[in-house]
């Protein structure tokens, strides 16, 4: 299992947080994520290639508010 923490830039409402925390924990390779609004940022504990996995988080944090960028920490 591999753990890592993304920085969440542009990410400046705890709904979107919350949306955005909700939808990255439903994906097969998720077993753990934690949106922390405060600091702007996600960790999470994944299975799998991560290329795949920060393309999906991306596309999830783009459907949520188009303005947020998943950068690595």
């Amino acid at each position: 299992m591999t753990r890592k923490t993304y920085i969440l830039d542009g990410l400046c409402c705890p709904n979107c947080a919350a949306e955005i925390d909700e939808k990255v924990k439903k994906l097969p390779e998720v077993k753990q994520a934690l949106v922390d609004f405060p600091n702007t940022r996600l960790t999470i504990e994944f299975e799998g290639g991560e290329d795949t996995l920060l393309e999906a988080i991306a596309g999830i944090a783009r459907n949520v508010d188009e303005d947020i960028v998943v950068k690595a920490s």
